[in-house]
């Protein structure tokens, strides 16, 4: 069985399932995992797993200094030789330039997976473009989640040859199908970073519209946090949202799902940041919805259009158009008796289309094509 050495920095972040998955599910590969900084280990365990922990004092300090000077692994050609890895599975654009020393050293294949961030926001700086430029020019393939993804390697320099589409799995044996029933009180979930390209304060300027037009009763739950925290709790405020709205923070993914069970209606605004930043591909959390049964509210960004059935699974509207996203809330209130269908239509997009059992056989014969 060939091994595949995939190199995340941290691993892992607690909204990380979507990149676990593409590890834990191998059926003709061993996965090991390289990585400068050891997190969550026990939501997602893996063996073997390397990371600084197991260098001298020396070696730390050699490390230490090639991430600064050169922004490279030193220690990772060492565990690669050691494991007789076949193949570099990237995680993120950056991840993928500070490991080009560990395969110029082995000659191992590099595969790099954009996701995000990485491909919109880091493009915007000369000094990520250069180092771009050279992985561009050194690795083997370059995996995008969507087409919208796989158009934005290609503006930022990607050979299209070495661009393929992979899509990411959700684990849907974790995740029950609940066919939603209006109660009375619509339940609308957000879970996102608290940063402006969720377009979170887009939600609730729509939200607070619909209620203006066609006031009805509700609760709003927020999972998350981050730089906008605060911004975000004063406009639920002015909005006069505040008796029915929650922030619960940052929640493991398990509890994640928990919260998926118990609302109605997801709320994923997405929108291009005044940086450039953006989705590139699509959140996860809609596949994740989409599996628990949830009808979607969303906005036509990157590769969300890709994600959902738009009109059937999910209603889309354009970025920052408020009026256009309180109609939608609207139109899916006055139709609350198509939420059962709406879901199980997208629980049979996720099957079909992103299983993670399913993706990751897709995911090894690309690997075959360059190990």
């Amino acid at each position: 069985m060939r091994t595949v050495a995939h190199c995340i920095t941290p691993y892992l972040q607690t909204a990380g399932p979507w990149v676990y998955e593409q590890i834990i599910r191998h059926v003709r590969y061993r996965p090991i995992v390289l990585t400068q900084e050891k997190t969550n280990i026990e939501a997602y365990p893996i063996d073997p797993l390397y990371n600084t922990e197991m260098l001298s004092r020396s070696q730390v300090f050699l490390n230490r200094l090639m991430r600064k000077l050169v922004g490279q692994y030193l220690y990772y050609a060492p565990v690669l030789r050691k494991e007789k890895a076949r193949l570099l599975h990237a995680h993120f654009g950056y991840e993928g330039c500070r490991i080009l020393w560990a395969k110029r050293s082995t000659g191992i294949p590099l595969i790099t997976s954009f996701y995000g961030a990485d491909a919109t926001e880091y493009s915007q700086y000369p000094f990520w473009l250069r180092r771009y430029k050279k992985l561009f020019e050194e690795g083997d393939l370059f995996l995008a989640e969507g087409s919208g993804m796989a158009q934005r390697l290609l503006d930022i320099g990607c050979d299209g040859n070495k661009i393929k589409v992979q899509r990411l799995g959700v684990d849907l044996e974790r995740i029950d199908y609940n066919e939603r029933k209006f109660n009375g009180r619509v339940r609308f979930l957000i879970c996102a970073g608290f940063k402006e390209k969720k377009g979170i304060d887009f939600a609730l300027e729509g939200l607070a519209r619909a209620l203006s037009i066609h006031p009805f009763d509700y609760d709003l739950t927020l999972i998350g946090d981050g730089v906008e925290r605060n911004k975000l709790e004063e406009r639920v405020t002015s909005l006069g949202l505040r008796k029915h709205t929650k922030f619960c923070g940052m929640l493991p993914y398990d509890q994640v799902l928990d919260h998926l069970q118990t609302h109605d209606v997801l709320l994923q605004t997405s929108v291009t940041a005044k940086n450039g930043d953006g989705e590139g591909g699509a959140p996860v959390i809609l596949l994740d919805a989409q599996a628990a049964g949830m009808p979607i509210i969303a906005t036509v960004h990157g590769d969300i259009p890709e994600y959902v059935v738009d009109g059937k699974s999910a209603f889309l509207c354009q970025e920052r158009d408020i009026k256009e996203l309180s109609e939608n809330i609207i139109c899916l209130i006055e139709e609350r008796q198509n939420w059962s269908k709406m879901g199980r239509i997208g629980r049979n997009h996720v099957e079909k289309n992103y299983n993670s059992f399913i993706q990751i056989r897709d995911l090894e014969a690309l690997y075959d094509e360059v190990s």
